[in-house]
């Protein structure tokens, strides 16, 4: 004889409103009894399956999912009128005291999820009170059980999914943010049971979404099994207890934590068989939406009464954890623009509550820089050692539980993807964040990790001109990491006019003779009039000023390499950026210029053109166009209000699109498997920008937002 199991049926609400038509689910409740079957409660489902109990005829479960007011004044009126019982799951802190309501004394019945935001703002009037719940116990002889305390939900990604008030935005933002306002962005949304979840916090610098810890988890779960146990127990006068998952969501750290607290056992929206020897803690479910016809109902009555058939439609519940722990790894032993990412993407995922460690020489740079940031360094000089630094990152990974490697630098990628082989189990992303060609195994690279996580998208264009496919690329933005305005002095100024500013070396792919030869193009046109112009990271002046066209040096201070933090006290003193470049991903000086509230001049290449929009927050020219450079020059002298304005949209373009937090973000969407391959939003931010008022333009505090 085959074995027989029982089919269990996941409800909400029975409403004409919401959910469940009463005729719609009449006829299911007709299907049930027409197939043979009898409806039991869900403790005699217990010990059917610990094996107190045989399992006799076909039997089914109904259960009911949140203890909507529906339930009270539709669902169990349905079930008494077609000789049922059916199992009711009810949320603790949505369960007030009350007296039992008729269809004339209760209020319109809404929606589930305008029911959720209601509850969750404090009105409670939509889900079933103490009373109703009682007399389902005492007068109808149905079964209530435990739901949790409120259906807390949590942001267990980060992917952006709607915003608070947007339509069809999920209700769970209601019990996540404190305040909720319109506009808030709403993420993939899990069981905060199940998932440590990214939990927003507010300071002065904006949103912050922090990674809770699982310690955080159990002891949020300790205390809301044990509010809901007790407070289920006085509805349903005690005996065995059970719990019905939010969500069907479920883990083995909340699953201890629930025996813990008491429970007997608990249901989930998996699919597979409920028979002596099924796990109490793993009862199945099938879940049924409003649509489902009664053709349907007697279907899965077919598939799921026998355990053959609920072994071969089996479905399981698989978590998705969140990414943890973070290894930033390079060989670089130099603090370039480059290395200043990997410092800003460790400190945005620390922020963030992640786990982060760092594999860098120990005579690199970064080393101080990592530390000063909190950051465990791992010291290695053997990158060149192909078979020692892929040893070395296994074993990293098996000490620390590494969801994720991201690697810096050629010498860095191979070892790296070795490890794979070698036995690592994480994620692994190359970052790239330059244009020229890249090796000719870049395809094979990509195929053999997670992918590149590139800093623009050009950069990913060039790697998929040579062999990597879109599915393997992300594009990640540089960020800008905001310390405060740099101390000390601004520069004396040698002219009342623009002071325009280059920042960089004279390497070729930089431009700095395209920079010096628009000077001498404004000097020679006679428009360069009271302009200035200053260079950052050039030889001294001494090595440099000697070679200069004529005319040039009286308007050009050269300052020579200078620590970063003169850099960025020299742009805060300047007018406008010349970017100059004949190669360029995405160059940090950008963003350093632009949280400075300067506009910019470049030249239109690389993913200069992803951040700089024509006549909208900069000019751009065409590379190698240093009479260009020089009108667009002269363009900004004579209009303080565009460079205002302009100044004005590239500080709200760093701060909105290209700070540190949103690159956090941003890096966790992708460690956690989704691709970003997209422009930013300037020209939708920069519309919300409006023009100076008269007068405004000369102003002392030009660059103020």
């Amino acid at each position: 004889m085959i074995g027989r199991s029982v089919p269990v049926f996941c409800y909400h609400n029975v409403s004409d409103v919401d959910g469940h038509a009463p005729a719609r689910f009449e006829e299911h409740l007709r299907v049930i009894a027409s197939a043979g079957y009898r409806t039991i409660g869900a403790v005699e489902l217990l010990e059917i399956t610990l094996g107190k109990r045989p399992l006799r005829g076909r039997c089914c479960v109904l259960t009911f999912d949140d203890a909507h007011l529906s339930n009270w004044l539709v669902t169990a009126p349905l079930l008494r009128k077609h000789g049922m019982t059916g199992v009711f799951f009810a949320l603790a802190d949505f369960t007030v005291a009350g007296p039992a309501r008729t269809p004339e004394t209760a209020p319109a019945l809404r929606t589930m999820p305008d029911s959720f935001r209601l509850a969750l703002s404090g009105d409670m009037s939509q889900f079933m009170n103490e009373s109703e719940l009682k007399a389902l116990v005492r007068d109808y002889g149905m079964e209530v059980h435990a739901h949790g305390r409120r259906h807390q939900g949590a942001f267990r990604t980060l992917t952006p999914r709607n915003v608070v008030g947007g339509a069809g935005a999920h209700w769970s933002a209601h019990g996540i943010y404190d305040p909720v306002e319109p506009g808030l962005p709403i993420f993939d949304v899990g069981s905060a049971y199940v998932y440590d979840g990214f939990w927003p916090r507010r300071d002065e610098r904006g949103l912050l979404f922090r990674l809770r810890s699982e310690e955080e988890r159990r002891a949020f779960c300790r205390e809301d099994f044990r509010v809901s146990l007790e407070r289920m127990r006085k509805i349903n006068g005690g005996g065995p207890q059970l719990f019905c998952w939010p969500w069907g969501h479920f883990d083995a750290v909340s699953e201890e934590e629930l025996k813990r607290a008491g429970f007997d056992g608990a249901f989930s929206l998996e699919r597979g068989p409920n028979a002596k020897g099924t796990d109490p803690f793993r009862l199945k479910r099938i879940g049924v939406s409003s649509r489902k016809s009664g053709a349907w109902v007697r279907a899965r009555l077919a598939m799921y009464g026998t355990i053959p058939g609920a072994r071969v439609f089996f479905k399981f519940f698989r978590k998705r954890p969140e990414p943890r722990t973070i290894m930033l790894a390079t060989d670089s032993v130099k603090l370039s623009g480059g290395s200043r990412q990997l410092v800003n993407n460790a400190e945005a995922l620390r922020e963030m509550g992640l786990t982060v460690l760092a594999a860098v020489p120990e005579s690199s740079a970064l080393a101080p820089e990592l530390r000063r940031a909190g950051v465990p360094v791992l010291a290695w000089d053997r990158f060149r050692d192909l078979w020692a630094t892929a040893r070395f990152f296994r074993a990293a990974a098996r000490e620390h539980g590494l969801d994720a490697l991201h690697v810096f630098h050629n010498h860095a990628y191979k070892p790296a993807i070795l490890a794979r082989f070698l036995g690592s189990r994480h994620r692994l992303f190359l970052n790239r964040g330059v244009i020229f060609q890249p090796n000719l195994l870049a395809g094979l690279w990509a195929r053999l990790s997670s992918g590149f996580i590139c800093n623009s998208l050009e950069c990913a264009r060039v790697l998929r001109r040579h062999g990597v496919a879109k599915s393997r690329l992300n594009v990640v933005y540089n960020s800008f990491l905001f310390d405060g305005p740099p101390p000390g002095d601004a520069p004396p100024r040698r002219k009342r006019g623009l002071r325009v500013i280059y920042v960089g070396n004279e390497a070729p792919a930089k431009g700095f003779d395209v920079f010096v030869a628009s000077i001498a193009a404004l000097q020679a046109s006679g428009l360069a009039k009271d302009m200035e112009f200053v260079a950052c990271g050039t030889r001294p002046a001494e090595a440099v000023l000697p070679i200069l066209p004529p005319g040039v040096a009286e308007r050009l201070r050269l300052t020579g390499t200078i620590p970063h933090d003169e850099v960025l006290r020299e742009l805060a003193a300047a007018d406008v950026l010349a970017l100059t470049s004949r190669q360029e991903s995405l160059p940090n000086v950008l963003l350093e210029a632009f949280m400075a509230g300067l506009p910019v001049v470049c030249t239109s290449v690389g993913g200069i053109p992803e951040l700089v929009r024509h006549e909208v927050n900069g000019l751009l020219c065409q590379s190698e166009d240093s009479l260009g450079l020089a009108e667009a020059y002269y363009v900004l002298a004579g209009d303080p209000a565009a460079r205002l304005r302009m100044g004005r949209i590239n500080r709200r373009v760093v701060t909105g699109l290209l700070d540190n937090r949103t690159k956090g973000r941003n890096l966790v969407r992708v460690y956690s498997g989704e691709r970003l391959y997209g422009p930013l939003s300037i020209d939708e931010l920069a519309a919300s920008v409006p023009m100076p008022e008269a007068g405004e333009a000369g102003c002392s505090d030009r660059k103020t937002d």
